[in-house]
């Protein structure tokens, strides 16, 4: 009985340090006050932090097919409008873009209702920077956008059972209907790329913009999504010795090789795993150099498949110095928890709440809240009574934090 104690002791002081570690990590601590700043932003603004979001206001997202949107979070098939029809210039100020700032600056949100209760994307580290000087600027039309989110093509060499990009077309933007403009209208005002694509780096279209917006507006600073299936050469890493990173995504689902596989077909984990070891040590070197960070970040995408494995992805993470981002799966409905039956999910909610600790829970809160609110309420009642009590354990040991 003793050493049962001992061995059920030693586990709780291991959750305990595993917890203040994660709470208290560097990249944690800044991220939290990145998300302070533009929640301040925003009340400053005059907006509600619950039911307000700069994105629309600032960026204008460029699928491959040729359809318009504004935000990366709605998903491929949330369009304003096409260049096959319209110019961006006319699709940024359409009846569907002023009706979505319009429900922002009301504060009566439908479009993006549940994306700002379950996912906060509209607390989107650093684009409280975004905010004009003079809240008054933001109106239902805009001048211009101040952020291009480019998904240019389709083309990639994983086959995602989540995704459908690498089903799009490739070698839509020309120079006439793209290129040539953008050098005037787009690229001088720019202040941050988001690149998409289905693989970046393995695209000509990346190169080539890099090129053109860093000859031209040097100081932009740029975000790039990736699947890290490739090898670190020398042609990327020119490619990124020319631009400010703000961040390097990295899409990874599992870190179980068999699972990695199933989820992001035919990939192989151990390749993804060599890149981002390449990349950590291509980051000091930038660093040496006077270069910005990498800022890596990791988005891990949680589904049917993979949901046990939020602590060794968070692990995974803070041990590396790269930011960890527990997501969720909406669409497609086959791969989400969402589509498994009340007790499932209600099983799936209690294993979670039983094994992760109060910080694993805080950054998984994406993961959580939609489970949470597609149960009945007594097990919603239940489900938020034992994170309470989580937490109440948590500040009992860390009473300063």
């Amino acid at each position: 009985m003793s050493k049962l104690r001992e061995s059920k002791s030693l586990k709780q002081n291991q959750r305990v340090a595993k917890n203040k570690a994660h709470l208290q990590h560097p990249l944690i601590r800044h991220r939290i006050n990145e998300v302070k700043y533009n929640i301040d932003q925003i009340l400053l603004g005059g907006f509600s932090p619950r039911r307000f979001c700069l994105m629309p206001f600032v960026n204008i997202i460029l699928e491959p097919n040729g359809s318009v949107g504004l935000c990366r979070h709605k998903g491929t098939e949330h369009s304003l409008g096409n260049l096959q029809e319209n110019t961006w210039q006319e699709i940024w100020n359409g009846e569907f873009a002023q009706r979505w700032r319009s429900e922002f600056l009301t504060g009566e949100v439908s479009i993006c209702e549940r994306e700002t209760k379950d996912q906060g994307c509209n607390l989107c580290p650093q684009l409280g920077k975004m905010f004009p000087e003079n809240p008054k600027e933001l109106q239902v039309q805009m001048e211009r956008p101040l952020r291009l989110t480019a998904n240019f093509n389709g083309f990639c060499n994983l086959r995602c059972q989540m995704c459908d990009v690498w089903e799009l077309p490739n070698g839509f933007y020309t120079e006439d209907n793209f290129w040539k403009p953008a050098r005037e209208t787009l690229f001088p005002h720019l202040k941050e790329i988001d690149m998409l694509s289905g693989e970046p780096f393995l695209q000509s279209d990346t190169f080539k913009l890099i090129d053109e917006v860093s000859a031209l507006n040097p100081t932009c600073q740029w975000s790039i999504t990736t699947n890290a299936h490739w090898k670190l050469s020398p042609k990327i890493k020119k490619a990124l010795d020319k631009i400010q990173v703000k961040n390097l995504i990295l899409s990874v689902d599992s870190f179980d090789p068999d699972t990695y596989h199933k989820i992001r077909k035919p990939g192989d984990l151990n390749r993804v795993l060599q890149t981002i070891e390449s990349l950590r040590h291509y980051e000091k070197e930038r660093i040496d150099r006077g270069l910005s960070p990498l800022h890596m970040n990791l988005n891990f995408l949680i589904q049917k498949d993979n949901w046990r494995e939020i602590p060794q992805a968070l692990s995974f993470c803070l041990d590396r110095n790269i930011h960890p981002f527990i997501t969720f799966c909406y669409r497609p409905q086959e791969h989400s928890l969402l589509e498994l039956k009340t007790t499932k999910r209600r099983q799936i909610l209690e294993h979670l709440l039983k094994t992760l600790t109060w910080d694993e829970i805080c950054l998984s809160h994406r993961v959580l809240s939609p489970l949470i609110d597609s149960l009945p309420p007594l097990d919603k009642a239940l489900a938020l009574d034992t994170m309470k009590q989580t937490k109440n354990a948590y500040e009992m040991e860390h009473p300063c934090d």
